[in-house]
């Protein structure tokens, strides 16, 4: 974003001699202005936040299905506790289920991975407009 300095429209000194009307005009002007730079501001501020919600919803998504394909942590085994019988694994699901996380994961990592290169593009040719 731009510096604040840079973001202020100066507002043109009326000396109070002038004719009503034409004061009139020129504080009308300078309150467009100021309303012009605002709403820039804030139509920045809203594609960023868009932007911002995109890329998170999108690292969401990306956790909530790794957390119900994935399995469970295991737990820690105490001393105490007796180890637990291995349960034999069918060898087509696990494939199957490996190769559906991993799609999905590829996936919803390129699209998120997508929208935070055009997020760094935008704000970069933003930054090279504001400094030229």
């Amino acid at each position: 974003m731009k510096n604040l300095r840079e973001t202020i429209t100066r507002v043109p000194v009326v000396p109070p001699k002038a004719n009503r009307e034409e004061r009139k005009e020129q504080l009308q002007e300078s309150i467009d202005k100021y309303l012009g730079a605002i709403e820039t501001q804030i139509g920045d501020l809203k594609k960023v936040g868009k932007n911002a919600l995109v890329i998170g919803g999108i690292i969401v998504a990306v956790y909530a299905v790794t957390e119900l394909l994935l399995p469970a942590g295991k737990k820690t085994i105490e001393d105490h506790e007796p180890l637990p019988e291995p349960e034999p694994e069918k060898a087509g699901d696990s494939m199957l289920w490996a190769a559906m996380k991993g799609a999905a994961t590829s996936i919803l990592l390129a699209v998120a991975k997508e929208k935070l290169l055009e997020l760094i593009d935008h704000l970069t040719t933003k930054d090279a407009e504001a400094t030229s």
